[in-house]
Formats: C-alpha cells, structure tokens, sequence
C-alpha cells in the first residue's frame, strides 16, 4: 500500500515537471517504466548516453539558445534554476551564497564569518573582490590579506599601484625611476638592447648607423650626408663643411673653401664667387661704385643720406654743399662748417647764418661766451665780480649757497668762485662741473639729461616732426635750446 502511494506521488511529481519543461505527456528522462525500472537515458541531441545520465553525452552541442524555462524558474547558462532558493544563483544568476551559504526567497544567507555583498556571501578578510568591505576590489596586481589590499609577493607598492621592479621600465630598481626610451629593465638596472647605445634621452638605433651620434655619442653628421660604419660620410662630389655637406664649386656660403661666404648677391661659379656685371664685392655685399651711395667711387666711400652718389662722386642737393668726408652740410647751421666747409664753431658757440655766435642764453665777454645768470665773474652784468660772503652766482645775483637743484662749480685758479649751474642741461657743464673742459660739450653736442649728445640740422624742416632727415642714430627731432631751429639729436630725448 505504501509502495503504490509513493509511487503516485512520483508518477504526479513528474508529470508537473513534464508540464512546465514542455515535456507533453511523457515521464521525464531516467524515470521508471510502467514495470518499475529505468528507461534507457537520451541525450539532449536525441542520442542514447550510455554513461547512465542525461545529456552528458560528448557531443551535446554547448552554443545552443538557453532553454525556456516555465516561471518561476529562470535560465541562468544551459539550465533552469529557482532564483528564489538557488543558492549558486540567489536572486540573479551569478550571485553564489558561497559555501555554507543558503538562498532563501531569493536573498542569501551567509554563516558566520561571511558577509553579504553584491557577489554573494565573501570573506571580507580574504576576498580580492570585496577586501575588507564590499566593493573594494584589489585587482590584479594586489592580494588581500587580513582585509587589507597588499602587493603580490615579489611586488613593490609604487604610489597608486604594485610593481616588479625588477623589470618594470616606469619603476626600474625603484619607485619613479624612469628608464629611457628603448631600454629596457632587467634586474632592476635600465639596459640598452644590443646593438644600440644610450647617448642621453634614449637607446640609439646604433653608434654605426645613427647620424645624431656616429662612432661616438653627440657626433652629428652634417647635413645631407650618411653614418656608415660609425663614420659620417657626404655625398660624392660633396665635403663635410661641419653642418652641411657642401659643393665648394657652387655653393655661396662654401665657395671654393669651407665657411668662404660670398657676398651678397653674388654667385659661386667654379669655385669663385662671382659680383654681377658692373658689381664689385665690397666686404658682405657686392656694390655699384657709380651709385651705392655706401660705396660711392670705392667700397666704403658713404655718402650723406641728404645726398646720392652720381657716376661715383657723392652729390648733395641744394643749398647744401658736400664735404671731403662725404657729408652734405647747410653752412649756414652747420656748426663744423660754419660759412665755410672745415670752419668750426667754439664749444659754447653755435652757427647762425653762416656765422659762429655764442649759444643761446649767452654772451660775448672779450673772446668768451659766458652766462651772465651764473658767472661770479660777471653776475647779472658784465663786470660784476660776487665776493666775500656771498662769492656764488645764482640767478643773475651774488649769493652765499646755490640754490636747490644746482650745483656749485668752483671758477678760477683759488676756488673762492662758484657758479650755480644745473648739471643736467648746462651744455659747458654737463654732468659735472666742465670749466676745467673736462664735462664741456662740443660745439656739435647739447646736453640731454647730464650727457653730451650729438645733433645735426634738420635739414629741410621747419618744425617737429622731421622725419625726412631724422633718420639713422639721429631720431629725435627737437628744437635747439633757446631757439625754435630744428635739429636730430642721436639721443632718446630733446636737450
């Protein structure tokens, strides 16, 4: 009685499960036959296994779809599980309780000594995945030990991650030591291939071939020749003139000879270097004698940039009048050529019309032009010797101390006499005290913040700004002190 009641409960069992997997009406694989024993077992491909089990025969097809499995079983890989009590898929394929685990309405239950984390049930203390809490993952260079993600044996721990640092090109015998490009580590020392040499910066492809460091390290060949065998090697027809293979036959920068520069506008013929027709080489540059007004008659003749050279004779144009040195000068302002060419003005003189006169602000005492401002000598007047207490003349008067902002410069022979002068813009006394001639400016200079600068006319002009003349070292246009004449002084400011 008991045999026919269980053998009804298998018989229905099996018929629900035949139900739910599509099976029709068939017991399951392996289920006894109507005379109480084993049918013979079939594989999945329709086959007879004959190791006793279904579907473990060799030549069950692994890339088949996943099978349809009824609610609430789910497919994870091949079969149809329970998610609900799977304990190697508890809730989602994949999520394994571990050992000792068991998966209960789809959540799993850990024993003691694990804890829950989204992989399943983990040993904090070991698990590489989950170290110490869930999540934290080692990944493949680290262990976990005790919770705690260390370095694999034989690692180093090197700032964010783990390194052999017997052979790791980044951390070579240590932590940041960098190896250069092309070498290598081994052993923890940063090695060259063979064949190649590290010449600083990196393993060269080889001091024989290498043409940034031929036979020895630093050598460069010149340019557009070869390293063969450790030896730089130029072209036929070609010689190694340091930083480029040349043709000595036409090349301007090497003709005939290594560093023989031609000048310019020339060119290396056979060798020579060759001006154009009706050209001369004058130093670096190759020059018309009738017209370069550089080289006007001979290389190095110039001529005043106010002028032109004509068929070799440097011109000016009216009203000014050329001087031996090439120079156009307006004898009328030109103080080295007052009235005449060669007649030159005085240092405190400066020309008028043709004629030396004393320099604006001063006047002719005898055969000198003094300032009456500041002369203890002539102070205020002609003839007006300061003395005693008061022996320094300032402003026109007789006075015992300069006033604020000059300075006293002592006149005649015992010293007792001082002018008060202001050494910045005093052309006589620019920069210091020049009665003694030492800080006195030339007749062609005016003095510009304590320096002698000089000054040409500005010829042509009227008024700043002359950019016609002004030009060359005398940029500055400016009016000469005292006057409203137009001069070019060679300074960055006016007097």
């Amino acid at each position: 009685m008991r045999k026919a009641v269980l053998g009804l409960v298998m018989l229905t069992a099996w018929a629900v499960v035949g139900a739910g997997c599509g099976g029709g009406d068939a017991p399951p694989p392996g289920a006894p036959d109507a005379s109480g024993g084993m049918d013979a077992t079939t594989g999945t491909d329709g086959s007879t296994g004959t190791d006793g089990g279904p579907g473990t025969d060799a030549n069950v097809d692994v890339d088949a779809a996943p099978p349809t499995c009824a609610s609430p079983l789910i497919a994870c890989g091949a079969s149809c599980v329970d998610p609900s009590s799977d304990a190697t898929n508890c809730g989602r394929c994949g999520v394994d309780c571990g050992a000792g685990g068991t998966c209960t309405s789809g959540a799993c239950s850990c024993p003691m000594g694990r804890d829950l984390c989204d992989t399943g049930c983990v040993d904090l203390q070991n698990s590489n995945t989950d170290c110490g809490s869930c999540g934290n993952d080692c990944g493949p260079t680290q262990t976990c030990t005790l919770g705690v993600c260390a370095c694999r044996t034989g690692l180093v721990s090197c700032g964010m991650g783990c390194a052999d640092v017997s052979s790791d090109v980044a951390n070579c015998g240590r932590c940041g030591n960098d190896c250069d490009p092309g070498a290598v580590c081994t052993s923890g020392a940063c090695t060259c291939p063979s064949g190649t040499t590290d010449c600083g910066g990196g393993c060269t492809t080889g001091l024989a071939t290498d043409p940034l460091n031929c036979g020895t390290c630093g050598n460069t060949c010149p340019s557009g020749s070869t390293c063969e065998a450790g030896v730089c090697r130029c072209p036929t027809g070609r010689v190694d003139c340091g930083a480029t293979c040349a043709d000595l036959s036409a090349d301007t920068m090497n003709c005939g000879a290594c560093g023989n520069d031609c000048p310019v506008g020339s060119a290396c013929v056979s060798g020579a270097c060759i001006c154009p027709m009706g050209e001369v080489a004058c130093g670096a540059t190759c020059a018309d004698l009738s017209t370069d007004i550089d080289n006007c008659g001979a290389c190095g003749r110039d001529c005043d940039p106010a002028g032109s050279c004509v068929s070799g004779n440097c011109t000016c144009p009216a009203p000014l009048t050329p001087t031996p040195g090439g120079t156009c000068a307006d004898l009328t302002r030109d103080p080295n050529n007052c009235g005449a060419v060669g007649n030159d003005c005085g240092f405190a003189e400066y020309c008028v019309d043709g004629a030396c006169a004393c320099r604006p602000g001063l006047t002719r005492v005898g055969m000198f032009c003094t300032d009456l401002q500041n002369d203890p000598r002539n102070c205020g007047t002609v003839g007006t010797v300061c003395s005693g207490a008061t022996p320094n003349c300032n402003a026109g008067m007789c006075v015992g101390a300069c006033g604020a902002g000059l300075d006293r410069c002592a006149i005649g022979g015992g010293g007792g006499l001082g002018a008060c002068v202001d050494t910045n813009t005093d052309p006589r006394n620019c920069g210091g005290c020049g009665f003694g001639g030492g800080d006195r400016c030339a007749a062609d200079e005016v003095c510009v913040n304590g320096n002698c600068e000089n000054f040409e006319p500005g010829l042509g002009c009227t008024m700043c700004p002359c950019d016609t003349r002004c030009v060359g070292d005398f940029t500055q246009c400016c009016a000469y002190p005292g006057t409203m004449d137009v001069v070019c002084v060679d300074a960055g400011a006016c007097p």
